[in-house]
């Protein structure tokens, strides 16, 4: 199985679409990929410092997780949809007009795109010990530390928090050490 280490340190941070505010992004498909060129998936975590509106990307499924802070309330289609519990997990498409109003100050969240009829995701965030990841022929995954620590059993690879791997199939990552929290995403061609 081929693997790349994506540390924290060398995450792009970039500006929104729309220029309200910044992401990190961790990892995307193909490497060279970009909102402006575009891309098949992408994994981010933005910081959200004050109220307005989500980037339009239409085409593109998203999910988000909120992941430090207070939360928001999300005006979608008329409706509120209140993210205010760690790790509480929003579905939409790309170009569902969003707004965000911020419960109480700064919050960052975790978002999971894909090119919708290109690519499909399989995406959760996992909390105690990772078991062996398996990862099929045609797929890719990527791990993601939110707290805690991954080691790779038969190596010398160690996630800290805020580091990635991507993994290209076939075949496992079998994890050890201290129980972590972990995004665990798997794309893989849309049917």
């Amino acid at each position: 199985m081929n693997v790349r280490l994506v540390p924290f340190a060398q995450q792009r941070v970039m500006p929104w679409a729309n220029g309200g505010g910044s992401t990190r992004e961790v990892a995307v498909d193909p490497p060279d990929g970009s909102l402006a060129a575009g891309f098949r998936w992408r994994i981010s975590r933005a910081q959200v410092g004050s109220d307005g509106p989500f980037s339009l990307l239409p085409g593109i499924d998203r999910s988000l997780w909120l992941v430090a802070g207070a939360g928001m309330r999300l005006r979608v289609d008329g409706a509120d949809v209140v993210l205010d519990r760690p790790l509480q997990r929003f579905d939409f498409a790309g170009e569902t007009a969003i707004v965000a109003h911020l419960l109480a100050g700064p919050c960052s969240d975790l978002n999971v795109m894909t090119r919708r009829g290109v690519v499909r995701a399989e995406a959760e965030v996992r909390h105690g010990a990772l078991d062996d990841v398996v990862v099929a022929r045609g797929e890719t995954a990527v791990l993601l530390v939110l707290e805690g620590e991954l080691a790779e059993a038969s190596s010398a690879f160690r996630l800290a928090a805020g580091d990635a791997v991507v993994l290209f199939g076939p075949g496992q990552w079998q994890c050890v050490g201290a129980p972590a929290t972990t995004l665990v995403a798997r794309f893989s061609e849309a049917p």
